[in-house]
C-alpha cells in the first residue's frame, strides 16, 4: 500500500511535500504544512516500479468535494515518486507549505498520468487504464477532519497500490486504476506490527505474502481502513492508523489449507505501536475440512483462480483430493475446463453481478462469493449528491439516505461503486445497511454528525442531527 504524507500548519511557513509508506501528518516548525507519500507492499511480483508524477496537494475545510468547495494548495512538488520504495512505514518527502490553522475535511492530490508509469521487471512499460489523460485529481478519504495547529501539522496520504492497480481484471495483461487513498494526521495515529507464521509443523515457519486487512471496529458496518502484506520473514507493519479500535484479519490466499484468522478487538494508541502477531493453523482445527480461497472479484471477460484444500478426519491435508466444482449462475460466471488438479479452478466472469462458486468433496462443501464487475463506460463521476442533505431524528429513529451520481455534463450515472462513511467516531448514528446508492441508518445518541458517500473519489454528504 502506498501513502502520501501531508503536513499542515498556520499561515506562516514554506511549502513542501514528501513520500511515505503509511498515512500520517508530521508537525514542522512555525505554521508549515508538510506532505509525505507512502505505500504498502505491492502485490505484483512482476512489477519493478510504480511511478506517480505528483503535481500538487490541496486541502479544503468542506466535506463535499463538489460545487464551490474552497481548495488551498499545500504543496506543488511536480516530481515523480516510486510507490514501491515506500513500504512498511517508509516515507518520502513530497513537500511542505503554509495554510491557515483549522479543521480540514478533504484532501486531494493531482497527478499527471502522462508522466506516470508502471514498469515490469524487464523495464518495459505496463498498460495502465487511467480514468482520463493529463492531469487527474484523486480525492483521499478523510475519516475525521484533520486539525492543523499554528505550530504545524503533518498529514500522511495512504496510497493503497494493491487496491488501486488491478491486474488482468478484464482478461488482458494490463492494469485498471481506481483510487484508494486516505489522509490522516500523524500526531493522532499509531501502528500495528507483528509476524505471521504457520503452526501446522513442529517448528513455526514464517508466512510470506499473507494478506493483512485492517477494518474499522467502531462503526456498525465496518469498512477496510488499510491493507498490508508480509515480507519473506513473515513480518508486516501497518502504520498511521487513527487511535481507536479495529479488527484485523490474516490470510494466505494461495494456501487454502491454512485457515483465516480474525482478531476482533485491536486497540491503536496515538504515538505507539500495537504488537499483533498471528499463527495460521490448519483449517480443520483437528478434523476433516474443505476450504476454498481466492480473489473475491473478477471483471467481465477476466479469469481468476480459486484454490481448495481437503483435510482428512485427523485434519491433515490430502495430497490429491477429488473435488467437484460448479457455478450457481453460469450466466454471471462460468467454470473453465482445466487439466490441472482438482484443487485449482479457473472462473471466467461473463456479466455483472454476484455468484456463488461451490466446491464439493464427498459430503464436504465450501463456497466463495464472487463479484463480477463491468468495465466502466462513459464519463467519470463528477459529483455525488446525498439526499436529503439534512435529517433531524430522535434517538431510535431509522431512515435512509440516497446518493445520486452525475458526470460533468449533468448526466445521471449508474452501476458505479459507492462507499458510505460517518465523518467521525461519535456514534451519533449507526449505518445499519449500505447497498449501492442507499444507506440505512439508525439514530443512536443525541448530537450531530455528517454521513458521506464516496464514488470514484468524489464525495457528497448529509448532516444528521439527533435529538
Amino acid at each position: 500500500m502506498k501513502r502520501l504524507l501531508i503536513a499542515a500548519a498556520a499561515a506562516l511557513g514554506a511549502i513542501g511535500v514528501a513520500c511515505y509508506q503509511d498515512d500520517a501528518l508530521q508537525p514542522l516548525q512555525i505554521a508549515p504544512t508538510r506532505v509525505l507519500l507512502t505505500d504498502a507492499p505491492f502485490p505484483f511480483d512482476s512489477v519493478s516500479s510504480v511511478n506517480i508524477y505528483v503535481t500538487r496537494i490541496e486541502a479544503s475545510a468542506q466535506f463535499d468535494t463538489i460545487g464551490a468547495a474552497l481548495w488551498v494548495e499545500i504543496a506543488a512538488p511536480k516530481k515523480t515518486f516510486d510507490l514501491l520504495t515506500l513500504q512498511q512505514g517508509t516515507t518520502a518527502f513530497v513537500g511542505q507549505g503554509t495554510i491557515n490553522a483549522g479543521q480540514y475535511a478533504a484532501i486531494r492530490m493531482t497527478i499527471d498520468v502522462d508522466k506516470s508509469s508502471l514498469k515490469y521487471l524487464d523495464g518495459s512499460d505496463a498498460v495502465v487504464h487511467w480514468p482520463g489523460q493529463g492531469e487527474i485529481t484523486l480525492y483521499a478519504l478523510v475519516e475525521e477532519p484533520l486539525a492543523v495547529s499554528p505550530a504545524g501539522t503533518e498529514i500522511v496520504i495512504d496510497f493503497d497500490v494493491g487496491r488501486s492497480f488491478l491486474y488482468r481484471l478484464f482478461g488482458n495483461r494490463d492494469f485498471v486504476f481506481q483510487t484508494w487513498l486516505r489522509a490522516v494526521n500523524v500526531a493522532a495515529t499509531g501502528a500495528i506490527e507483528g509476524n505471521v507464521t504457520r503452526g501446522d509443523g513442529a517448528v513455526p515457519q514464517p508466512v510470506q505474502n499473507a494478506n493483512v486487512t485492517v477494518y474499522d471496529g467502531e462503526s456498525f458496518t465496518p469498512y477496510v481502513v488499510a491493507t498490508g502484506r508480509t515480507d519473506a520473514q513473515g513480518h508486516y507493519k501497518i502504520a498511521f492508523l487513527r487511535a481507536g479500535s479495529y479488527f484485523v484479519t490474516f490470510e494466505e490466499p494461495d494456501i487454502p489449507a491454512l485457515a483465516q484468522i480474525m482478531v476482533p478487538i485491536v486497540t491503536v494508541t496515538a504515538g505507539a505501536i500495537t504488537p499483533l502477531s498471528a499463527v495460521l493453523q490448519l483449517a480443520g482445527a483437528g478434523g476433516e475440512f474443505l476450504r476454498v480461497s481466492g480473489p473475491p472479484s473478477v471483471g467481465v471477460g477476466g479469469t481468476i483462480v480459486l484454490r481448495a484444500a481437503v483435510g482428512d478426519s485427523n485434519g491433515d491435508p490430502l495430497p490429491n483430493p477429488t473435488i467437484n466444482w460448479f457455478s450457481r449462475d453460469t450466466a454471471i460466471a462460468m467454470l473453465l475446463d482445466s487439466s490441472y488438479a482438482d484443487t485449482l479452478q479457473f472462473v471466467l466472469g461473463r456479466q455483472e453481478g454476484s455468484v456463488w462458486i461451490v466446491a464439493q468433496s464427498g459430503a464436504l462443501l465450501d463456497s466463495a462469493l464472487i463479484q463480477v464487475v463491468a468495465q466502466s463506460s462513459g464519463n467519470p463521476v463528477a459529483s455525488v449528491m446525498v439526499s436529503p442533505p439534512s435529517l433531524n431524528l430522535v434517538v431510535g429513529d431509522s431512515t435512509f439516505l440516497h446518493a445520486e451520481l452525475r458526470d460533468s455534463a449533468g448526466n445521471i450515472l449508474s452501476n458505479r461503486p459507492i462507499s458510505w462513511y460517518p465523518a467521525d467516531s461519535s456514534g451519533v448514528v449507526d449505518l445499519l445497511v449500505t447497498v449501492g446508492s442507499t444507506a440505512v441508518l439508525k439514530a443512536r445518541l443525541p448530537g450531530s454528525t455528517i454521513i458521506r458517500a464516496v464514488s470514484e473519489g468524489k464525495t457528497g454528504s448529509a448532516i444528521v442531527t439527533v435529538q
